[in-house]
């Protein structure tokens, strides 16, 4: 069976990709270096080199997860790796911006506030930390199959506001969007500047 995104992803965002990725404001990636946690097929990737990014780094946590993104993203100033969300392999105030597109959900149980925690750390003083994560909400669980067969997480805005809190985040805007696929995107959280 063939995977459509794998054999040729879209270069134009639609939908939930496009919504998350105007959260992002051009300021905040033009001329700056980004991470991308879970970067997927690097859509945002592409995006990025769009509006001017210096550099983008997207990370997946296998190899495997990589094949896509490194098959159809071929930009001199984006990188892929392998890498966890819980324990990013890089040093200390690396990045200007961070995004985390539906990442969140998908790490271990009782490890989200290790990716808030992680994200704070690699990000540089005044950066920005932008997320989306599934809302929780009983129309959302309910018409979530991921939900009910495989456990898939959403989260509650409290449930959001306390992880960035334990990482020291502030949060400047949360927005809860969607219908009865409705998710939380988390957009921006912003290191508070310790100077």
């Amino acid at each position: 069976m063939k995977n459509i995104i794998d054999e040729k992803p879209s270069r134009d965002l639609q939908g939930r990709l496009l919504f998350s990725s105007r959260f992002v404001q051009d300021a905040d990636i033009e001329g700056q270096k980004v991470l991308d946690i879970g970067c997927g097929y690097g859509w945002f990737e592409i995006d990025s080199v769009k509006r001017g990014v210096k550099s983008i780094t997207g990370i997946e946590l296998t190899d495997n997860d990589l094949n896509t993104a490194l098959k159809h993203v071929n930009y001199d100033n984006v990188n892929f790796r392998v890498g966890s969300a819980i324990d990013l392999p890089f040093a200390d105030n690396t990045y200007d911006t961070i995004v985390s597109w539906e990442v969140l959900e998908h790490t271990p149980k009782q490890t989200e506030s290790k990716l808030f925690s992680e994200a704070y750390r690699v990000l540089k003083p005044g950066g920005h930390f932008y997320l989306s994560t599934p809302y929780r909400h009983f129309l959302s669980n309910l018409f979530d199959p991921a939900y009910w067969l495989i456990g898939h997480r959403h989260y509650s805005k409290e449930q959001i506001q306390h992880f960035a809190q334990q990482a020291n985040f502030s949060i400047n805007n949360l927005t809860i969007r969607g219908g009865l696929g409705t998710h939380c995107n988390k957009q921006p959280l912003y290191r508070q500047m310790d100077i």
